[in-house]
């Protein structure tokens, strides 16, 4: 996210079709279409719930109980700036009435709230409208972005909720981030512009940036093409798709961004469940750099991966020549139906050796479904990649351009070596602070249905006395029964592992079928317990939380970011110690990534990658890809 930056102290081609247009009957999380975000929000306009100032944060399908028997119903957070109140409905769709109407306290419940309303209110004035036409810049693209440090309220005068924002450009390059000279001081109460700074700039500073970062390329290397002669082997309908023998389900939540649901893999004539739902359901990146302040914004909680962050596709770029494409049917701050072209990519792509022996050799084949944000100056890719063997790899991709604050140094005259560092010098005069990015994954498993038990899986060396040699290891499984043990941390002195096992369901071996989730990227938090990171995404402190399923558990951090509130989420639900042993579960892993900025990132930083895989562990008898043909010309 962009950095903080303060008050005054005087103010301190191929498909492009929207998602569920068209295909088989509708899964209870299947993403809401045009038709229901405006049932939706018609019937909150006509219980006199909201008003003409009413706005609307997320307006998302409501999670229901598995077993069914429920409507399909919308989940919407918004917030009435006449009021100043924020509100959680939930509006049943089948039934066509308002279900259920929270308030919550006065301040904006996502941060996204008040981004739009200042943006609604900027864009529609014709002086800042002119200012940026001055700099050559289109109004589209830009973001209005409040100051203000975290967990800080809106500022009050007489009454009204005013912020100073500046202006973002959302395809921006460093040094010309935001329209040069421009601050806005923004009254979101009475929908107006109060002042305007605006110190004549002409914009001649982003040209230059433009031209120095991207004016000149390397010679091109020879075309790499990927070509599919005989057509794509993978279909979709609606958002369903099948290939080879997975079959899933897609969409793109406003809030969390990329999901799958409904995961199965045919085995002889049957379908087998997988994974109920995967999905992102938490973004902090907690900064460590005294300089640069008190800084860890969550990008999904705060802002949303798929309504602010959501971008399309860079066709040949973000995905290869033979992508299909899926568009993605969201909403805007009006609530009002909008479409975000190609907000999804499906590709085959080569995987490198699937097995082999001597003379006898497979190719792998795998599927990539991905999606991409960018919130502000940094931008993520997530992807979902499905293999011939059974395995689930789920990548996220970091890239964009850092945070930085500026610094008098213009060179390094010495290597640091011995000195604590908290920030490095990555140009002249800027300064990138030390960071750390955690990711919490949803993972509602249901393997060969929803009864399952989670096991700890450790291997370590036999004790001496069983170990003359000192050469003999073992691994040791450990159920989980409850909550408390279900909250657990990666083990490198004990490869550890977690086996989430259906004890009803047995393979040919007499083995209860099961799915292993293998950590990949992982990092300790340096927050100290206590911190305001902590505080406010406790999920960070351990790689692993076991839940039971419940509908309305579904952020890791806490659904109402905004609002400052502490312990919510996996710390308060898991403090009532449930059973997790034979029943629904849900994993949620957390993937860390602590970034020591480099020169190399600067200005733009090359991808970055991090992961985790499910692996089939027993839910085969034998490896499920042997019969995956050779590769011919």
């Amino acid at each position: 996210m962009h950095g903080p930056w303060l008050l005054s102290a005087a103010l301190t081609a191929l498909i492009t079709a929207p998602l569920g247009a068209q295909g088989s009957s509708r899964h209870p999380l299947d993403p809401l279409t045009a038709a229901e975000i405006r049932q939706a929000v018609t019937l909150l306009g006509q219980s006199g719930r909201v008003t003409p100032h009413s706005r609307y944060a997320t307006i998302a399908v409501q999670p229901r109980r598995k077993a069914g028997g429920e409507s399909r119903a919308a989940r919407v957070v918004g917030y009435d700036w006449s009021r100043h109140e924020g509100f959680v409905a939930v509006v049943d769709l089948g039934a066509s009435r308002v279900e259920s109407w929270t308030p919550v306290d006065g301040e904006p419940p996502m941060r996204l709230l008040t981004i739009r309303r200042a943006e609604e209110i900027a864009q529609g004035d014709p002086r800042v409208v002119a200012a940026l036409r001055r700099r050559g810049i289109d109004p589209a693209r830009v973001n209005i972005l409040p100051g203000g440090a975290e967990r800080s309220k809106l500022v009050r005068r007489d009454g009204d909720r005013v912020v100073l924002a500046k202006v973002f450009l959302r395809d921006g390059l460093p040094p010309a981030l935001d329209a040069e000279g421009l601050t806005l001081l923004i009254n979101l109460t009475r929908a107006r512009v109060d002042s305007i700074v605006d110190d004549g700039s002409s914009g001649e500073r982003e040209r230059r940036a433009v031209s120095q970062l991207l004016g000149s390329a390397r010679p091109a290397l020879p075309p790499l093409e990927v070509r599919q002669r005989l057509g794509t082997a993978v279909r979709v309908a609606g958002n369903v798709v099948t290939w080879d023998r997975w079959r899933f389900r897609v969409g793109i939540d406003p809030r969390s961004g990329l999901e799958v649901h409904d995961v199965a893999f045919r085995d002889g004539e049957r379908w087998r469940p997988v994974l109920y739902s995967g999905s992102t359901s938490e973004i902090v990146a907690p900064y460590g750099d005294p300089a640069f302040g008190t800084w860890y914004p969550r990008d999904e909680g705060d802002y949303g991966m798929g309504i602010y962050g959501g971008t399309p596709a860079v066709t040949l770029n973000d995905a290869p020549a033979n992508a299909v494409f899926l568009a993605s049917t969201m909403h805007d701050h009006l609530g009002r139906p909008v479409t975000l072209p190609r907000a999804i990519s499906i590709y085959e792509q080569d995987g490198g050796i699937l097995w082999r022996h001597s003379n006898e050799s497979r190719r792998a084949r795998q599927l990539v479904v991905s999606g991409q944000s960018a919130i502000d100056n940094y931008d993520y890719q997530f992807s979902w990649i499905f293999g011939q063997d059974g395995t689930i790899e789920c990548q996220v991709l970091l890239s964009g351009i850092m945070n930085t604050n500026p610094t008098p140094r213009m060179r390094d005259t010495a290597h640091a070596a011995g000195h604590e560092q908290y920030s490095h010098l990555v140009a002249p005069g800027v300064n990138a602070p030390n960071h750390q990015h955690f990711f919490a994954f949803r993972l509602d498993l249901d393997v060969d249905g929803p009864v399952n038990t989670v096991y700890a899986v450790d291997t370590r060396a036999a004790p001496d006395e069983r170990n003359p040699k000192g050469e003999l290891f073992s691994m040791r499984e450990t159920p989980l029964a409850t909550e408390r043990q279900g909250i657990a941390d990666v083990s490198f002195a004990t490869a550890r592992t977690w086996r989430v096992a259906n004890p009803r369901q047995l393979n040919a071996l007499g083995q209860f079928t099961a799915y292993t989730l293998a950590p990949g990227t992982v990092s300790p938090v340096f927050a100290r317990p206590g911190s305001a990171p902590l505080r406010t995404a406790g999920f960070m402190a351990h790689q692993l939380w076991v839940t039971p399923f419940s509908p309305g558990e579904w952020w890791a951090g806490g659904e109402l970011q905004n609002l400052g509130r502490d312990g919510e989420g996996l710390p308060s639900w898991t403090a009532a110690d449930r059973s997790i042993r034979d029943t629904d579960v849900v994993l949620w892993h957390t993937l860390g990534i602590t970034h020591i900025p480099r020169p190399e990132d600067w200005p733009l930083m090359p991808a970055h990658r991090g992961g985790f895989r499910l692996v089939p562990t027993g839910f085969f008898a034998r490896n499920p890809a042997l019969d995956v043909p050779a590769t011919r010309r």
